[in-house]
């Protein structure tokens, strides 16, 4: 296994694509933290904050009528509202200081380049050895077909902490350097009808782990794809498609039909029982667990299915 492991490894170096990905996500953090930093308010927040948020309270109310249930601008602006109104209620003014946890929390947008290349790397790391004809030496060796497929799911695993790992750790120091870590050590966050005071730090590196958790179950679907396909361009394609559009579709389907809850893509972001609200009544994260559980399960059984199908060219 070891042996199949850096042999995956060197494959994974000699494209570079690795090198441009992290230096990628070192440049677009660091440009971020620098406009965040000129954008940062000078001014301190003034006595009568009272009145401007409650104009734009008032304004979120009434356009909130005019949009579509089930949408995400729905989903934010109801947010906004309850924040607003939670604000007002607790005499509790609006926090524009920077921290770095604060700097990490605002930077997680970049984490999609981390996803965009996982899930394209879980396509091509399967797909490109059946296009090229090099899965018949691979299967040819004294080992089993099971084990070569596990190497390279255990490579992707890596690939997924040596990015996101990296991207945390080049976040958070470039927030320590800009703006230091004196800032707010709690924020208000909306869970389903209520909000709630967390920790910064807490709900900053949950939402990462979740974050991770997700991406690898979706990794997990474009490795499959790239069993049965094996199309590095078709699978990619639908992969990168699913990645973007996965979420916003289901959760347009949930605002309909009660089923949509057991779809895939209404489980990969198990932040939504920490911030935000559930996709369907009735879910939970026990619910949501299970549910990925079983499309692992079923993942695992496709992969297996496939690497011995009477198909594989090993001639």
């Amino acid at each position: 296994m070891l042996a199949l492991l850096q042999g995956e490894w060197l494959k994974i170096r000699r494209q570079k694509v690795l090198y441009l990905v992290l230096s990628g996500l070192f440049v677009l953090t660091l440009v971020h933290g620098i406009f965040q930093a000129f954008q940062q308010p000078a001014d301190p927040i003034p006595e009568s904050w009272q009145p401007a948020l409650q104009s734009e309270l008032a304004r979120l109310q009434e356009k909130q009528p005019e949009l579509n249930p089930g949408t995400l601008m729905y989903e934010v602006n109801r947010d906004k509202i309850l924040l607003y109104q939670y604000q007002l209620e607790h005499q509790i003014p609006p926090n524009n200081s920077q921290s770095a946890w604060k700097f990490l929390s605002s930077n997680k947008m970049l984490l999609t380049i981390s996803g965009l290349y996982l899930i394209t790397m879980s396509a091509y790391i399967v797909a490109s050895e059946y296009q090229q004809g090099t899965v018949k030496f691979l299967f040819l060796k004294p080992v089993s077909r099971v084990s070569v497929m596990i190497a390279k799911w255990l490579m992707i695993c890596l690939l997924l902490l040596i990015t996101v790992g990296f991207f945390i750790i080049v976040s958070f120091l470039t927030g320590l350097v800009l703006f230091g870590n004196s800032g707010p050590a709690e924020t208000l966050v909306v869970v389903g009808d209520e909000v709630i005071v967390q920790n910064v730090a807490f709900a900053t590196l949950r939402y990462y782990f979740f974050s991770v958790l997700g991406i690898g179950v979706l990794c997990a679907g474009a490795f499959t794809l790239a069993c049965v396909i094996r199309s590095v361009a078709v699978v990619t394609a639908i992969s990168l498609f699913l990645y973007y559009s996965g979420e916003l579709v289901t959760r347009l389907l949930a605002a309909r039909f009660d089923v949509a809850k057991y779809l895939l893509f209404a489980h990969t972001d198990l932040n939504m029982y920490f911030e935000g609200r559930a996709f369907a009544e009735g879910m939970s994260i026990q619910f949501s667990l299970t549910i990925l559980s079983i499309y692992l399960l079923f993942f695992a059984a496709v992969v297996w299915r496939s690497v011995y199908r009477k198909d594989v060219p090993l001639s």
